[in-house]
C-alpha cells in the first residue's frame, strides 16, 4: 500500500510542475485546430481524389465478378439439372429397350425351343421308322435264309434217306435230327 501511496504523490507532484506542458497538450489552440482541419480537408480530397476512385472501382469490379460468378453458377446448376432430367430419360428409355429386347429374346427362345423339340421328334420318329423298317427288312431277309436253309436241309435229309436205303428205325432217327436242326435255326432267327 506504501508504493501506491508514494506513486500518487509523486503523479501529484510531477502535474504541479508540468502544467504548462498539459495545457499544451489538453487544451486546444485555436490555430492549430484551423490548420489541423484544414490540413484534414486536403488529405482527405486528395485521397478522394487519387485513392478513394480506384478503390472503390476495384470494389465495384469484385462485386460485379461476384455476382457475374452467381450467375454463372445458377446457369451450370440449371445446365446440371436439365442434363440429369436429360439423362433420366435416357436411362428410362433405355430401360424400356432392354426389357423389350429380354421380352424378345424369351420369345424367341422359347420359339427356338418348340421348333427344336418338334424337329427333334420329328427326327426321333423318323429315324424309329427306318430302324422298323429295316428290322423288317432284316426279319425278311432272315426269314427267307432259314427257309432255304430248311429246305436245303429237307433236301439233304431226304437225299441221304433215298440213298441209303435203310430201315424204318433209321429214317426216323434221320427226321428227328433234322426237325432238332430246324427247331436251332428258328430259334437263331427269332
Amino acid at each position: 500500500m506504501n508504493k501506491i501511496k508514494y506513486l500518487f504523490f509523486l503523479c501529484c507532484f510531477n502535474l504541479s510542475f508540468a502544467a504548462d506542458w498539459f495545457n499544451e497538450w489538453f487544451l486546444p489552440d485555436p490555430g492549430l485546430f484551423i490548420w489541423t482541419v484544414i490540413t484534414f480537408l486536403i488529405v482527405l480530397g486528395i485521397l478522394r481524389w487519387k485513392a478513394w476512385a480506384p478503390l472503390m472501382e476495384a470494389l465495384d469490379n469484385r462485386a460485379q465478378q461476384i455476382e457475374d460468378s452467381l450467375e454463372k453458377a445458377k446457369k451450370i446448376t440449371a445446365e446440371t439439372e436439365q442434363q440429369a432430367e436429360k439423362n433420366e430419360e435416357i436411362l428410362n428409355t433405355a430401360r424400356k429397350e432392354a426389357q423389350k429386347i429380354i421380352g424378345g429374346a424369351r420369345e424367341a427362345g422359347d420359339k427356338l425351343r418348340q421348333k427344336l423339340e418338334s424337329n427333334g421328334k420329328e427326327q426321333y420318329n423318323s429315324m424309329l421308322d427306318k430302324a422298323k423298317e429295316q428290322i423288317d427288312t432284316e426279319k425278311q431277309k432272315a426269314l427267307k435264309e432259314i427257309k432255304t436253309t430248311v429246305v436245303d436241309i429237307a433236301l439233304k435229309a431226304s437225299e441221304k434217306v433215298i440213298q441209303r436205303n435203310l430201315n424204318t428205325e433209321d429214317n426216323k432217327k434221320m427226321i428227328q435230327q433234322t426237325v432238332d436242326q430246324l427247331k436251332r435255326l428258328t430259334k437263331y432267327a427269332k
